[in-house]
Order: structure tokens, then C-alpha cells, then sequence
């Protein structure tokens, strides 16, 4: 019980922080925080939001 409640806080830890754009191509993020700045993780995550519902109405 207690690792599931240590896994459970570790995954919202990495989800909250940084650690949830590890999975993406590290050119992808510098192009973002190039172009956007201090504002990049939310560029970020609104156009992986955008790339994720695009897929999901080509699947339907």
C-alpha cells in the first residue's frame, strides 16, 4: 500500500514538473523555448494538446 501511494506522488511529481516533456525531441523544446521564452511550457503543452487532438479525429 505504501508504494502505491510513493508511485502515485512520484507521477504527479514528474507530471507537475519538467519531467513530463522528457519523452519529447529535445530540438522540439529549444525550438520552444527559443521562440516563446519564460512562456514556453505552456506553448509547449498547448501545441502538444493541438498535435494529441488532431490525432485523436484522425483515428475516428
Amino acid at each position: 500500500m505504501i508504494k502505491n501511494i510513493l508511485n502515485f506522488i512520484g507521477t504527479t511529481y514528474k507530471t507537475v514538473n519538467d519531467y513530463g516533456f522528457d519523452n519529447i525531441d529535445p530540438h522540439v523544446v529549444r525550438y520552444f523555448r527559443n521562440e516563446y521564452g519564460k512562456d514556453w511550457r505552456s506553448a509547449l503543452t498547448e501545441h502538444l494538446y493541438k498535435k494529441e487532438k488532431s490525432n485523436d479525429k484522425k483515428a475516428a
